[in-house]
């Protein structure tokens, strides 16, 4: 029989399942007289009036936090996820996108945005209890219009490990969605702020309010002020941003997959990433809009609410693939490294192919410059957390449960424990070799680099035409990395004579000239994978006004003669991630809550693993690692060398002996490419170079490659 306590328990440098849990997804079930889990919803007020009526908008956040806090019995920290999906969603934002791409809107001023207006004036309060006596479950578990009549706050079950341990729980979709005022403004100061103000209303600094219009104040008065931010891929980008505010009471934050930069998230060096299609911010804020599903809203409030979206589009196209500081200079949070004020405990997946590992690696970079304590857990999968509590499974990180790890995280900075939490090395690492084995380092950075240099002379010349190459999205990285061919370039080391262990960005060095293309066309461009009008606008000079993303691709290639084991994590679909169940009931959750199942990645058995690759335009040759040097579009002319430095994806793998290295050159990947273009691009042999990074001494640290 569990053993419940009115205050948190802590041993062995974690907090203990001790507090009872009651489910909140049980509908009219629900009860909130004799939940042993409070929950209700609040309106924290912004210092925005976006839609522009008048009012400051309110940000519809929900909160569960153990019935003993809020009877008194002892103060709760809070683990606060900020995802905008998680109040509903739109339609499918692809038709969406087809639909409205060609539709006329009224004009949409975005200095309007910033207009201030006083605050709200409360004409009561409520406390907590009181307010959550009067909730009703429909308050947060309700019909998801726009995604087939699911029920939304699909992620209310996510944190529940934390609830058993006398943790608070809070979820905000942000602006723009049901319930709250304003536009989602994907990557802008307003979704930053608006997440902001939840943490400071948590930390007793802001006004919130129980009713939708704003006039019944309420506090978080079962709040020790204290809160960490978690959450994955968007939700793991709100933390990174939230943090480079320095609000008060944010003391951690835990990101998975996050994104650090809004501009690389969706372009490489100048060039469109094409992965995923809803490669316009416009998209994301659209599909995240589930304010659109508000019944009381009027025909204009939803017209303002589409023109809004559709200027985002059009600014952003006026930007190109091209870095714009006014565009994309909010959504670069690594910028402001200086005003953090909170630890971070970073996770990525080594695979992820929605939010690549250069995300990561920067915000790690602008941790070490803010001089704020940073840790940094990597591991083999693709775009996942190492708990997913939706799907009921686990990985285990170095033979830890990954929620035990981040308890004892939270547990030091929220409740002040003293349990050694930073002495966890700052960087973990799950190798690609053997998913059970971990290694730690000191430091992301390396001290040793191997140099390729290239051994052939003259010129090598790749076009666009994937069916003389054999090529297609199926067989792409097979044929790239086996051979050389019309459309890519292979060079190769020889085999290795001792292991390697690659750990970082590789920086590719060439000199590259436009061999042929009909520049007046701009190529010839092709919609080959149902891209919407607009986003075929990207890369259009008659848009932009200039030459635009005309695309080299970089990838870097473990090869060897024999077949070899390597994890297979790959998920271009975002729907199959691949795992296989090793233990039943393996990830103990404790209380009274059900087990996950322990499961690993696959394994495939190829003689070719893709290590890490780059996107990078040609019309861009001033474009290196750091996202803002990307500003300057060239007008490329046939046969005009250029020298580029392309910076591949971080990375860290091991190479076999044995075992080749080998670095591809090519033009356009099928896999992720949106608009196909017509040209051919020369590759002076001699100029290649690449600096690889390593993390020990080894004879093979210049190798000559052709």
């Amino acid at each position: 029989m569990t053993k419940y306590s009115k205050v948190p328990v802590f041993e062995n440098g974690m907090a203990q399942p001790v507090f009872p849990f009651t489910d909140g997804k049980t509908g009219e079930n629900y009860n909130p007289a004799t939940s042993d889990i409070v929950r209700y919803c609040v309106y924290v007020e912004s210092d925005y009036d976006m839609d522009g009526d008048g009012k400051r908008d309110l940000i519809k956040t929900l909160i569960q936090v153990p019935r003993s806090a809020v009877e008194g019995n002892y103060k709760a920290a809070s683990l606060f996820e900020a995802r905008p999906y998680c109040a509903g969603v739109n339609e499918d934002g692809y038709d969406h996108m087809k639909e409205v791409a060609e539709k006329e809107y009224r004009k949409f001023d975005f200095a309007d945005l910033k207009k201030e207006v006083p605050a709200r004036i409360p004409t009561g309060s409520i406390s907590a209890m009181d307010l959550a006596l009067k909730s009703n479950a429909s308050d947060w578990y309700y019909k998801d219009k726009g995604n087939n009549d699911s029920m939304v706050y699909e992620n209310l079950e996510n944190f529940n490990y934390y609830l058993v341990r006398g943790f608070a729980v809070i979820i905000s979709a942000g602006f723009g969605a049901l319930g709250s005022d304003g536009f989602n403004f994907v990557g802008s100061e307003f979704e930053r702020d608006a997440f902001k103000s939840v943490v400071e209303w948590l930390h007793g600094d802001r006004v919130a309010y129980a009713d939708r219009e704003g006039t019944i104040e309420t506090k978080a008065d079962w709040s020790n002020g204290n809160v960490a931010m978690t959450g994955r891929s968007y939700a793991g980008t709100m933390p990174f941003a939230v943090a480079t505010t320095g609000v008060e009471g944010l003391k951690t934050i835990v990101p998975v997959a996050g994104i650090s930069d809004w501009y690389s998230q969706q372009n490489m060096q100048g060039s469109q990433r094409y992965w995923p299609k809803e490669v316009l911010n416009s998209f994301l804020a659209y599909f995240c809009s589930s304010r659109y599903n508000d019944e009381t809203l009027s025909e204009k409030e939803l017209d303002d609410i589409a023109a809004f979206h559709h200027e985002l589009s059009l600014q952003q196209l006026s930007c190109g693939s091209d870095y714009d500081e006014e565009f994309w200079g909010a959504g670069n949070y690594r910028l402001n490294y200086d005003k953090i004020k909170c630890s971070a405990l970073i996770v990525q997946g080594l695979n992820d192919e929605n939010v690549s590992t250069k995300q990561f690696e920067m915000m790690y970079k602008a941790y070490k410059k803010s001089g704020q304590t940073v840790k940094t857990i990597v591991h083999q999968g693709p775009h996942i957390t190492p708990t997913m509590a939706n799907k009921n499974y686990g990985i285990l990180i170095d033979g830890n449960f990954y929620d035990d790890i981040v308890n004892k995280w939270i547990s030091h900075y929220l409740y002040d424990l003293d349990n050694c939490a930073e002495e966890m090395p700052e960087v973990l690492v799950q190798t690609n070799y053997d998913q059970n084995k971990w290694e730690a380092c000191d430091s992301w950075e390396t001290a040793f680099s191997m140099k390729l240099e290239s051994d052939e002379t003259g010129v090598s010349v790749i076009d666009t035409d994937w069916e003389s190459a054999g090529v297609c999205a199926e067989n792409f990285d097979e044929v790239m990395s086996l051979k050389s061919s019309n459309m890519n370039k292979r060079f190769v080391t020889a085999p290795l004579d001792e292991e390697l262990t690659i750990q970082g960005t590789v920086h590719l060095n060439l000199k590259a000239a436009l061999k042929d293309g009909d520049i007046e066309n701009n190529f010839n461009p092709k919609n080959r994978n149902d891209a919407d009008s607009l986003t075929m606008k990207l890369g259009d000079s008659k848009v932009t006004g200039r030459m635009d993303d005309v695309k080299l691709v970089a990838m870097l290639y473990d090869v060897c003669d024999e077949k070899f084991d390597s994890i297979q994590t790959v998920d271009p679909e975002r729907n199959i991630i691949p795992v296989v169940k090793v233990q039943e009931n393996g990830v103990i959750n404790g209380g009274d809550l059900s087990s996950f199942d322990l499961c690993e990645f696959e394994t495939v058995h190829k003689n070719y693993r893709p290590i890490t690759r780059a996107y990078a335009d040609l019309c861009n040759p001033e474009a290196g690692y750091e996202p803002e040097t990307a500003i300057n579009s060239i007008e490329l002319k046939k046969g005009e060398y250029h020298e580029y430095n392309i910076y591949l994806n971080a990375t860290r793998y091991t190479v076999k002996p044995g075992h080749s290295l080998a670095l591809v050159i090519t033009t356009e990947d099928p896999v992720n490419c949106l608009i196909h273009k017509t040209y051919s691009v020369e590759i002076d042999n001699a100029s290649l170079n690449a600096t690889v990074p390593v993390t020990a001494e080894s004879s093979n640290l210049k190798t000559t490659i052709k």
